[in-house]
């Protein structure tokens, strides 16, 4: 769609959110909340049909039997969350790094305002949020704005009357997003459909797109839609970022999920059936009553007592469990905890070991960091300069300060063997004291702890004088 003919559309609100609304995709993504899933739902996994006794019979003298349902056992897994969770820990667990290299003091206020709007805006946090709902809902969006702020938000760097803030929008919270690009590919405008309360407790429908300068607002009333807000946007660029992937994270799996609960159900199903053992009397002519201690059984020649108990778990039902949960893992490059069951708790397995273990996830965290989240932080980047030079007018001239994220891949670690490595570098002369204990990051002050070193090595040596000049 070009930009010329959704500009045309403004002005006509209802031929424009049809227009948009015919071009989306029309998606029903399924909750992964494991209490929605198929297994709990009784169209799905039937309750048990059962023949009971009324205590009457028919004409006949048969027993009049009642038709009733007794519930079976579901039992879903949380496995999809799972899987999205470690997608967005391995992406984003550690915060990303803003990396600049300001020539003069303007670039170096423009870079600090920066950074202060990043820790402002949490995005230290928000940022494994985006990958959660990218990989829970194929889509999400996050929109700047700007809003006064008191004189102090800005600190040392100056008193400024606004600040930036940001919005972020998802399925998760009621939006449905629709990015509109142009014949090439790129994006013209950002939309979103959603739904708000009236005064008498009724839901409307709302309309918003972000479009050439400027944000809209649609609402639909009694007859027809009708525009309701136009917020000029002065920043040069979209104010806002979309961020999307082609499939969902778990898409690849959900049918073994499915597999999974049912055999999980079943098994649970037949160990209440017969999981207690079950005693079978041959011969039996008397016994004990029940409670009693020392209970004893008689029997006529011949007879004999012994008990049922079933066989176990067939061996092709946990192999099929097994092989399940492992392709579940595979399939979707997600960390498996049980390759470190045969290491033990306390193992001290090497960083080497664990880089070769977690490595399907490491490069899946970094096709995300190097593909659509990743462009999305640098757009992000670009906006907040020029947003920011909006806000502080002097900073214009530093608007072309390149700023770029720096990402890095979460994986545990092996701190003992980081630590003798480090030490060892610093013991051969190829590291310094600064830099180990800059990444040792077992303080939060450097210069106070790099000052504390310095005295206790100066405090060593004068007391090695002394111990030579007594001797």
């Amino acid at each position: 769609m070009e930009l010329s003919t959704l500009t045309n559309l403004l002005s006509t609100p209802a031929a424009l959110i049809q227009k948009i609304q015919s071009a989306r995709p029309d998606e029903d993504i399924k909750s992964i909340q494991p209490e929605d899933h198929e297994v709990m739902q009784k169209s799905e996994r039937k309750d048990r049909e059962v023949q009971i006794d009324t205590g009457t019979v028919d004409a006949k003298g048969e027993p009049v039997m009642r038709l009733t349902y007794e519930p079976v056992t579901r039992i879903p897994s949380p496995i999809e969350k799972n899987i999205i969770d470690w997608a967005a820990q391995m992406a984003a667990g550690v915060p990303v790094d803003y990396h600049a290299l300001p020539e003069n003091a303007t670039e170096q206020t423009l870079y600090d305002m920066f950074k202060h709007t990043v820790k402002s805006n949490k995005l230290e946090y928000l940022d494994k949020t985006v990958v959660r709902l990218m990989a829970t809902y194929k889509r999400c969006a996050e929109v700047w704005f700007s809003e006064d702020c008191d004189e102090f938000h800005w600190g040392a760097l100056g008193k400024f009357k606004k600040r930036m803030r940001m919005m972020l929008l998802s399925k998760e919270t009621g939006d449905t997003l629709f990015l509109v690009t142009n014949n090439v590919g790129d994006a013209i405008a950002l939309t979103r459909e959603y739904q708000i309360k009236d005064e008498e407790d009724k839901d409307v429908d709302m309309f918003d797109i972000w479009i050439n300068g400027a944000y809209i607002t649609y609402r639909k009333g009694s007859a027809d839609w009708e525009q309701v807000g136009n917020i000029p946007q002065t920043y040069g660029k979209a104010s806002f970022v979309y961020y999307s992937q082609d499939r969902l994270e778990y898409e690849d799996i959900i049918q073994k999920r499915k597999r999974l609960e049912t055999l999980d159900s079943d098994h649970a199903d037949q160990n209440i059936a017969t999981g207690s053992p079950i005693l079978v009397a041959k011969g039996l002519l008397g016994m004990g009553k029940r409670g009693e201690t020392g209970k004893t059984f008689e029997t006529t020649e011949g007879g004999d007592l012994k008990m049922l108990e079933a066989a176990g778990t067939p061996e092709s039902l946990k192999m099929e469990r097994e092989n399940l949960l492992n392709g579940i893992y595979y399939d979707t490059n997600t960390p498996n905890m049980s390759i470190f069951d045969g290491e033990g708790v306390g193992s001290n397995i090497p960083i080497i070991g664990i880089k070769i273990r977690f490595l399907p996830a490491t490069l899946k965290a970094m096709n995300k960091q190097s593909g659509s989240w990743g462009m999305g932080v640098q757009r992000r980047c670009n906006f907040l300069k020029a947003a920011l030079c909006q806000i502080n007018v002097s900073l214009k001239p530093a608007q072309g300060l390149d700023i770029s994220p720096r990402f890095q891949v979460y994986l545990p670690s092996n701190e003992t063997e980081e630590y003798n490595n480090i030490i060892a570098l610093v013991g051969a002369g190829l590291l310094s004291t600064r830099a180990a204990v800059t990444k040792l990051g077992l303080v939060d002050n450097i210069e106070e702890e790099m000052e504390a070193i310095e005295a206790e090595v100066a405090k060593r040596a004068a007391a090695a004088k002394v111990n030579n000049f007594q001797e």
